[in-house]
């Protein structure tokens, strides 16, 4: 499997790092200021786990390495020496007495090596008899560098002043050669920046010359005849401050770093070939060439350690074969080939091989000539080494020799699965699983048969210990409230927690389909309430829950006692997961990873009644990131930390899709870190404490023997300089996760008490602040964030004190609001219960006639949803009518929507006869309580001669004497008249004298009922001048009086005209 071309990895933490290559090319040395060295593989990627050099007190500064060992200086004054590309240490060389190591440099040979520190004199020591050592003296301020001339005695050291003196070591005694005053960059204090940077004398193979950083930042040759400037390294592209140097094997290639870019020209033209940018932002303390392969690397002050694989172009000859130094400086020849190289030349080292890269480019003309390719002895044949002629590669080079620019694309590797709290092998142990619980350790035997799983808690009150031999080799483990959980890559192992025994209760799962491996596993249950040595209450809690996550992309839960429950669908790449009291957080990766760094990591929150998932969203993980670690607070939120440093927590993870992620601790920030490099590896959080091991260095894994288990603040990193704000804020945040982990009727705890009376000792301290600085708007802010009624009362003394009279008053009025609004606890617990509230699924309400019956189905033939039960109340109202004899049978009572509009037009609009009479009639309506419908609106026009109501309402000063005739008894009036119009009269016989009269219209009387009746004077004057008539029509003489008053009849002048035909329905008597 062929290598990207960068492989990045963080190797230390920030601050300065060096670099060094074996000798064979095979391993790589990196250093750093964690107080470790890095011992990587060079063929292998950035997964690979390198090997841990942690004997180091302080920060290491140099690196160097010979043919049978490697050599590391560090500020605590060692030098040590190790094992050839291992990381067992083998003895120290030499120790500078409370003098930090600046540099250390091996000879070529191996035999010699120079030692610079925080002193104005250098040492040399042979490396046979580390005793022998001869001391140069001649530097005025502090040595920062050394380096060898190749095949040669002469040492080039480098001052903190920016001297530079050349050392002759050949004899018996040191001679100066040459000094070099104000050549290089000036920087005596060690805490500055540009100290970093390398000032070191970089040599040229061939010894004749070598390379520094000047002055003025720029890379300059010197001679090494005369040791003057020879020439200056100048492009239009690279601008800043030079910060690093290294020359290729060959001498060919010289590479500079300019902040975080690194460039690579050529020593002959000195000319930019190609670029490659490194981590953004980090400025890169030292390069170097593989000695054996085509490769440059490099480390920057952000710990990281980055390989450029191929950094030469393909069509530009090789940066390891050696060059003949007599071609060095000489022009292309007429064959074409590349500067300052001798193709044919039988000492240059090169052959045919060497060409390989101009034989695999891709030639539209190679292959005409009979198809074979080019022949490299045709004396026609050139070699382009421009570019412009040959066809580029993707994604190699592009445009000339003496513009090229190599673009390097690099995907972001996307992160495995881990198990929180595991560690890799360290030697023969490891750790399966570390949390708030207690230790899981697993040791490989000698007869690698098995391994002995050691499981060890802290409070050994509540579980006992125990070891026992692991068969099946399990590489997962997870320590629960209920149990201890075990898995391989086909196998789960659960051992629930017993009184003295462990294998009671234990059972295995096993995956049916041999290519599916298990990546992940975690056990959760309710938190026991006595210990599990004494009478356990696991009976009635159970043991748990069990979730498996699968390679195929699953989640696997099962009870705890080995029941499967449920195969979910996670919809991405596994990760990781956590599992609480009531709830299992998953970690994934639904898609790929984005090209600019982030890993894409989402998570989903499954509650375990009912697997729901209750809460889902991203992780709050910036690019360039990775997540290191999962687990659960003491209050039961969950909680992340990822590569940068940064703790988050979820707030409100029990509110169904309303979680939020807060950043509550900022490890860069920490006070105990100033000065120090170190890591964390965390365990748990504590209330306001964050729980880890203390990493030394960029020590990745805690090792063996166990480390102490330490203390560190929570901090909420707050851009303000206030501390109390940020304490009062965060105590807020923990109160409110304490408020959420109530259950059933749970008002409050003595715990949440105690915190929020803290909490108002702390506001009042800053109100009186506020109240002193004149600053009303914030005392009034945080006075809405009390919690007891008393410290209202304390605020307002406060605004007293400061004559703050508007202020006090709005005290007064929120402690009155504060009274007067619904308890603060009883209003939290019912939003904790309408969180946990599943609505019902809604019922489809029945049919109904419109006779008020509920239509039913047939037996066995309804599959529908039951019918809803029946309510009276809830159905529309429906007005009923008496009907009589005279009544219409299409009459229809009035709708409601008529009457809830008055101005709406009727449907039935009655005749303009009927209309008429309408207007002058009122009805006899029943009482509301009789039809069971609300009564229609009153008419909008009154009746102008409406007599006004007497003292006695019921008695009709109209009504008719006794013994008088009464009026023929009839429901309604209305109906009569509806009853003469639809069956007319028979028409009378004429008489002899009435035939000789001249026909006359005939009117009828104008009449109002008892609702509108007429003035009396108006009554006299129409009895006087009307036509008195009777009908054949009498009533029965025990029928009683329908009406309670006579109906009279109006004037003339009020008579309107009826149609021929028309007969009066009622009897009118001739003496009233």
């Amino acid at each position: 499997m062929s290598l990207p071309h960068i492989i990045a990895r963080k190797a230390h933490s920030d601050g300065h790092t060096c670099l060094a290559f074996s000798s064979d090319g095979t391993h790589a040395f990196t250093g750093g200021s964690d107080c470790a060295v890095r011992v990587w593989k060079a063929a292998e990627g950035a997964e690979q786990e390198p090997g841990n050099a942690t004997d180091a007190e302080q920060p290491v500064t140099t690196l160097a390495a010979s043919d049978d060992c490697w050599l590391s200086g560090s500020e605590d004054g060692c030098v040590r020496r190790y094992i050839k590309d291992k990381d067992e240490l083998h003895g120290n060389i030499t120790e500078e007495a409370a003098l930090a190591v600046r540099c250390i440099a091996l000879n070529e040979q191996g035999t010699r090596l120079a030692v610079t520190s925080d002193n104005p004199s250098a040492k040399v020591i042979d490396m046979e008899d580390t005793l022998k050592l001869t001391t140069l003296y001649g530097h005025r301020h502090n040595v920062r560098r050394a380096s060898w001339r190749p095949k040669s005695s002469i040492l080039s050291t480098c001052a903190s002043d920016g001297e530079i003196i050349l050392w002759d070591l050949s004899g018996e005694e040191p001679m100066i050669l040459h000094t070099l005053d104000g050549m290089i960059p000036s920087v005596t204090d060690p805490s500055a920046p540009e100290f970093l940077h390398d000032c070191s004398v970089i040599w040229h193979p061939s010894g004749e010359q070598f390379y520094v950083i000047s002055r003025t930042h720029d890379v300059i040759s010197i001679s090494g005849k005369d040791w003057a400037q020879s020439g200056k390294f100048v492009d239009k592209e690279v601008a800043g401050t030079t910060t690093a140097l290294a020359i290729s094997p060959n001498g060919a290639y010289l590479a500079t770093a300019c902040q975080s870019t690194v460039y690579i020209w050529t020593t002959d033209k000195r000319q930019v070939i190609a670029k490659q940018s490194g981590t953004s932002g980090a400025v890169i303390t030292q390069l170097a060439f593989s000695p054996k392969e085509h490769l440059i690397a490099w480390t920057d002050a952000s710990g990281n350690f980055v390989r450029w694989r191929e950094p030469i172009p393909s069509n530009l000859p090789s940066s390891i074969k050696r060059i003949s130094p007599a071609t060095t400086a000489t022009s292309k020849s007429n064959s074409g080939a590349p500067q300052g190289v001798d193709l044919f030349d039988e000492n240059n080292g090169l052959s045919l091989d060497d060409l390989e890269g101009f034989e695999e480019l891709d030639d539209p003309t190679a292959g005409d000539e009979g198809g074979d390719g080019f022949n490299i002895d045709d004396a026609d044949f050139v070699i382009d080494d421009v570019g412009g002629y040959l066809e580029d590669k993707p994604a190699t080079s592009r445009g000339n020799v003496h513009g090229l620019v190599k673009e390097m694309v690099s995907i972001t590797k996307a992160q495995p699965a881990f198990q929180p709290g595991a560690t890799p092998f360290q030697g023969n142990k490891r750790y399966l699983a570390y949390n708030m619980l207690g230790v899981i350790e697993t040791t490989r035997s000698e007869q690698e048969e098995y391994n002995l799983v050691s499981v060890d808690f802290f409070d050994k009150s509540a579980r006992k210990s125990y070891h026992f031999n692991d068969t099946h080799k399990c590489h997962h483990a997870y320590l629960g409230e209920r149990g201890a959980l075990f898995a391989s890559d086909t196998l789960v192992l659960y051992k629930p927690y017993g009184s003295w025994t462990t294998s009671q209760n234990d059972w295995t799962y096993s995956l049916k389909k041999t290519n599916t491996k298990v990546l992940g596993i975690c056990a959760g249950g309710m938190t026991p309430s006595r210990s599990f040595k004494n009478d356990s209450d696991s009976d009635l809690m159970g043991f748990g829950n069990i979730v498996v996550a699968t390679s195929e992309g699953h989640l696997i839960v099962l009870s705890g006692t080995g029941r499967e429950r449920r195969i979910i669908a996670l919809g991405g790449d596994f990760v990781t997961m956590v599992a609480g009291d009531e709830w299992v957080l998953v970690i994934y990766r639904p898609g790929a990873t984005t090209i600019d760094g982030s890993q894409s990591l989402c998570y989903k929150l499954y509650h375990f009644d009912d697997l729901s998932v209750r809460q889902r969203d991203e992780l709050p993980i910036s690019k360039g990131h990775t997540l290191k670690w999962i687990g659960i607070t003491q209050e039961g939120a969950p909680v992340i930390f990822d590569s940068s440093g940064l703790v988050h927590l979820v707030v409100k993870h029990r509110v169904p899709h309303h979680a939020t992620w807060v950043c509550i601790l900022d490890t860069n920030l920490l006070e105990r870190r100033a000065g120090k490099d170190e890591s964390y590896w965390p365990i748990g959080i504590t209330g306001n404490t964050f729980m880890c091991l203390i990493l030394k260095g960029r020590q990745e894994h805690p090792g063996f023997p166990r480390p102490l288990v330490q203390e560190l603040p929570l901090r909420m990193p707050f851009n303000t300089q206030n501390e109390k704000e940020e304490e009062i804020e965060r105590e807020l945040l923990f109160k409110e996760l304490a408020m959420e982990s109530l259950d059933g009727d749970e008002l409050t705890t003595d715990n949440i008490l105690s915190k929020e009376r803290a909490i108002d000792k702390e506001l009042v301290v800053l109100i009186q602040g506020a109240c002193k600085e004149d600053n009303i708007n914030r005392a009034v802010e945080l006075t809405k964030l009390l919690h007891n009624l008393q410290t209202f009362d304390i605020v307002a003394k406060i605004a007293d004190f400061y004559h703050l009279v508007g202020f006090k008053e709005k005290v007064t009025v929120l402690k009155r609001i504060r009274e007067n609004s619904e308890d603060r606890f009883e209003a939290a617990r019912e939003k904790r219960r309408r969180w946990n509230k599943i609505d019902t699924r809604p019922q489809r309400l029945p049919d109904v006639d419109s006779n008020g019956t509920i239509s039913k189905p047939k037996a066995f033939q309804d599959f529908g949803p039951p019918p809803a039960i029946y309510r009276p109340g809830l159905t529309r109202a429906t007005p009923s009518v008496e009907g009589t004899k005279f009544s219409s049978p299409t009459s229809q009572p009035p709708s409601e929507d008529t009457w809830s509009d008055p101005l709406a037009p009727s449907t039935n609009a009655p005749s303009s006869e009927k209309r008429k009479r309408i207007d002058f009639e009122d009805v006899e309506m029943e009482s509301q309580s009789d039809i069971g419908v609300p009564m229609p609106p009153p008419k909008q026009k009154t009746n102008p001669f409406a007599r006004k109501p007497a003292a006695e309402t019921n008695k009709n000063p109209f009504a008719r004497k006794a013994g008088n005739k009464t009026i023929l008894q009839s429901e309604s009036f209305f109906e009569k008249v509806d009853a003469a119009e639809t069956t007319p009269a028979k028409a009378k016989k004429k008489s002899n004298k009435e035939k000789d009269k001249p026909s006359e219209k005939k009117e009828g009387p104008r009449q109002q009922t008892l609702f509108g009746l007429f003035g009396a004077n108006q009554n006299e004057g129409a009895k006087k001048g009307s036509t008195k008539r009777k009908t054949g029509l009498t009533p029965p003489p025990d029928e009683p009086e329908s009406q309670a008053s006579d109906i009279t009849m109006a004037d003339a002048s009020q008579i309107e005209t009826q149609p021929d035909g028309w007969e009066e329905t009622q009897l009118i008597d001739d003496e009233v």
